[in-house]
């Protein structure tokens, strides 16, 4: 009997949380370095996001960042959109300088991101919603209609 009685107290106590314990709004943040150098941490629970891994090393990336950035006003109607690199910053600097016109949002990926993502090759394509949930994956060129 006693110990009925304190597994059922247990059971209590642990399922007496109230609404006011469970936060209003989730929190997504993502954290990844600039082409500066500095890192920078976004907040990804307003809309869905559009992340872009890819290397400007790599030729499909190199062909699929211009047409992105062409249409980014399309997009950024419904999603936030961020392009990171697996390329050395250095060379993604020059790349972005040279090709791109300074309206994506371009910096690099990390492990951490990288790890939680399961990025193992680029381009990849990823689709969070506002809960930072994964609702698209796909590898390869995406073209902007796809979205």
């Amino acid at each position: 009997m006693k110990k009925f009685l304190i597994v059922f107290v247990f059971l209590i106590s642990c399922t007496s949380a109230t609404t006011n314990d469970i936060p209003s709004e989730i929190s997504v943040e993502l954290t990844y370095q600039s082409l500066n150098g500095d890192f920078v941490t976004e907040n990804l629970s307003n809309k869905s996001t559009i992340i872009i891994f890819w290397a400007d090393y790599w030729g499909i990336c190199r062909q699929e960042l211009p047409a992105l950035e062409t249409n980014l006003d399309i997009l950024l109607k419904d999603y936030d959109v961020l392009a990171l690199a697996h390329s050395d910053l250095e060379s993604t600097n020059f790349w972005v300088n040279n090709n791109l016109k300074g309206l994506l949002k371009v910096g690099l990926s990390t492990d951490k991101i990288r790890d939680k993502y399961k990025v193992i090759g680029q381009p990849l394509t990823i689709i969070l919603n506002n809960k930072g949930e994964i609702i698209f994956r796909e590898y390869g060129y995406i073209p902007i209609n796809g979205f």
